[in-house]
């Protein structure tokens, strides 16, 4: 688990998110999914979670835990203004064009969301060349 600074401004916009993502994750130097949370109030959680070990291609399967995780934490994040949200990156070393395992997580990712009940910010993409919007 990563920890990012506390005094960072609140995600209020997709560029917001992209330039977030470009300061944590940046120019991909591994194979992992970055899984980070926004409160209801567009404020970043202080925690910022890599998961490494994970197949090129996306296993349904070894998804229902990030599902499960992500459902049990679907309570913490609402507040006043809204439900509180996900963002992933998932982060490849290879070509910066989007090929169609990024496209699979992307859905998946998006599935995992849906079937925890959790609001999705946005699935981004890392390579060694930068950082990118999936979905």
């Amino acid at each position: 688990m990563t920890t990012p600074p506390v005094d960072l401004p609140t995600l209020t916009t997709d560029e917001e998110v992209l330039a977030r993502i470009r300061m944590l994750v940046g120019a991909a130097r591994a194979q992992r999914l970055w899984i980070l949370f926004v409160d209801g109030d567009g404020r970043q959680s202080p925690a910022v979670v890599p998961i490494s070990g994970l197949p090129t291609r996306p296993d349904h399967a070894r998804l229902i835990g990030i599902t499960r995780i992500l459902g049990g934490l679907r309570g913490e994040l609402p507040t006043g203004r809204g439900p509180g949200a996900v963002i992933f990156t998932w982060e490849r070393t290879g070509s910066h064009a989007v090929l169609p395992a990024d496209r699979e997580w992307a859905e998946e990712l998006v599935a995992v969301c849906r079937d925890a009940g959790m609001a999705l910010r946005g699935v981004y993409l890392s390579t060694p060349d930068g950082v990118q919007r999936l979905g």
